[in-house]
């Protein structure tokens, strides 16, 4: 990470052991599986077309690679051109029938008219159309349910679709000496209603619960629970229009974890970055307007109300102001700063408008390709001392109320991103340069902005004729005209995913890692998953940090920590 950041969300605090609760999750209890498989699969916001073919595989003997090229081949609607890159809110049927056939055969499925899809930054549902007299089977998760039970489910269409989006609970044992904390526990719940008002309107209604817990150690034992809310919106589809207005994920940008032009969506830094890229990501209140015509796409954002990254609970050993050790995330350790950082209050200024933004694109066979310009405010606060504080520093006084202010500043945003296949590979590339990087004089300690860059290239593959996944990127971050500041004036870092399905497709091994390239700053995520009774799993795994002063892994080295845990959809 780059800058220094924090935001003292108020939560709701509970007293008591930590499973009481984690009990609130398991109040919402698993949904009868049927209820979520009957009809089409639609792609939703954080899949992937890796998951979606290890859950969707027709039968143990089709591998998943071969499942991605049926999915790909059969449902060219789902695809915005790039082999590997999904159209959220797509349907996927079956390949294996004569209805999904004709849906392959069928040239106006590169670019359906009546209800056409946005690229892998939107979120949407859809319905996908069948040709009068046939029957289309699609892929669905648990038993078919009976003639009888479909042929109720395709006549209550306009009923409400009630799902468990994402549902986890997971329990950490940390291990080094120097661990601010002994045990934590996490759990999260997200669920959703969906509802069709007639062929051009659709409400959908999303809420979630976070909790979160830590005991043993010298921070604070704290647990939070708070109830938020996911993405509600209500939405109308012409044939080539769709607006969109209320809470909504803004995915923009193409690559995996640190896409450089997605500057408009609301940043969840509740647990760092032990989640995947999807998951870091909060609804936020958005008008949204899409035009559709033959490939292109244009998408038209605009934020009413601005809101600041979800940080931790203040005491959070994953909170970006150490007050306890008194440091601040992204900058070196001053022991001479350290006193003023424990006492010091936080005062964040969320007033105004999240900005605006143009994300125009087009998809095709050979590549896809899209540019953007934003108006923004970076959601992830940047923390400075106060104009009394930082005096008080410098003419070596003590400072009576020191205080740290967090700033969003605005950033003019230009990019772009592009992806293209070759063989079993995707390979990506997207850039953005940004006219306002904040930033702290090493003289005065004053905060500034400058002209910053962004850029990532990478590749997702198969290697091989198996199962065997990976994603690897090559990443850069450099401050332009910096001069003598505190902040790193550039960082490289090479991160991606290696996973594999192994023992009949019943278990999952799965690493994720980020390693600083110019300064040591790595993380790494060994896990192994049991699968076999999917859309469950559980899952044992590791979070390793570790890196140079004023690194992020440098910053949580003492993070470190065993995790089990369980999650699942319904």
């Amino acid at each position: 990470m780059r800058a220094p950041i924090a935001h003292n969300a108020d939560g709701l605090r509970a007293g008591g052991h930590p499973a009481l609760a984690l009990a609130a999750l398991l109040v919402l209890g698993p949904l009868p599986l049927a209820a979520a498989s009957p009809g089409p699969y639609t792609v939703q916001p954080g899949d992937t077309l890796w998951d979606l073919a290890e859950h969707l595989r027709p039968d143990q003997h089709t591998s998943i690679q071969e499942t991605v090229r049926l999915l790909f081949e059969h449902n060219p609607h789902a695809f915005t051109g790039d082999e590997r890159t999904l159209q959220v809110g797509a349907v996927l049927s079956s390949p294996d029938t004569p209805a999904g056939q004709a849906r392959a055969a069928d040239p106006a499925n590169a670019a359906p008219p009546r209800d056409p899809q946005p690229t892998d930054s939107a979120s949407a549902d859809s319905v996908a159309a069948v040709p009068d007299g046939e029957t289309r089977r699609e892929f669905v998760f648990g038993d078919r349910p009976d003639e009888d039970t479909e042929a109720g489910t395709e006549t209550g269409a306009s009923a409400w679709d009630l799902r468990v989006d994402e549902a986890m609970v997971e329990l950490g044992v940390l291990g080094t000496s120097g661990r601010p904390v002994d045990y934590v526990q996490h759990g999260r719940a997200v669920v959703s209603a969906r509802h069709s008002l007639n062929e051009d309107w659709d409400l959908r209604l999303g809420a979630r619960l976070d909790v979160q817990a830590q005991q043993g150690g010298d921070y604070p034992r704290t647990t939070r629970a708070r109830a938020d809310y996911d993405e509600n919106f209500l939405r109308y589809r012409g044939d080539r229009t769709r607006i969109t207005v209320g809470t909504q994920r803004i995915l923009w940008g193409r690559v995996d974890e640190i896409p450089p032009t997605d500057r408009l969506s609301t940043k969840d830094l509740t647990r760092f970055g032990l989640d995947p890229y999807g998951e870091r990501r909060r609804a936020n209140p958005a008008i949204r307007a899409e035009f559709f015509e033959g490939p292109w796409h244009a998408d038209l954002v605009f934020l009413p109300i601005f809101r600041p990254a979800e940080l931790p609970d203040r005491d959070s050993l994953w909170h970006p102001v150490d007050r306890n050790r008194g440091r601040l995330l992204g900058l070196p350790q001053d022991p001479a700063l350290a006193p003023l950082i424990e006492q010091a209050t936080l005062d964040d200024d969320v007033s105004g408008n999240g900005g605006a933004g143009v994300r125009l694109g087009r998809s095709g066979r050979g590549a896809d390709f899209a540019v953007t310009i934003q108006r923004a405010r970076h959601s992830q606060p940047y923390y400075r001392f106060d104009a009394d504080t930082r005096q008080a520093i410098l003419t070596g006084q003590p400072a009576g109320d020191p205080t740290l202010e967090a700033v969003h500043p605005r950033t003019w945003v230009v990019g772009g991103d592009t992806a293209f296949a070759t063989g079993a590979w995707t390979w990506r590339a997207e850039a953005a340069w940004l006219s306002d990087v904040p930033v702290t004089r090493a003289d005065d300690l004053r905060q500034t902005t400058v002209a910053g860059v962004d850029w990532v290239i990478g590749a997702e593959g198969f290697p091989g004729d198996g199962d065997f996944r990976m994603t690897t990127q090559l990443a850069g971050q450099h401050l332009l005209n910096a001069g003598d500041m505190l902040d790193a004036r550039e960082s490289y870092f090479l991160t991606g995913e290696l996973e594999s399905p192994f023992a009949g497709h019943n278990w999952r091994a799965r690493m994720r890692y980020s390693v600083g390239l110019n300064r040591r700053d790595i993380y790494l995520n060994p896990e192994l998953a049991w699968i076999a009774r999917e859309p469950m799993e559980f899952y044992i795994g590791l979070h390793w940090l570790d890196g140079a002063e004023g690194t992020a892994g440098g910053f949580y080295r003492d993070n470190r920590m065993l995790v089990t845990g369980w999650r699942g959809q319904f």
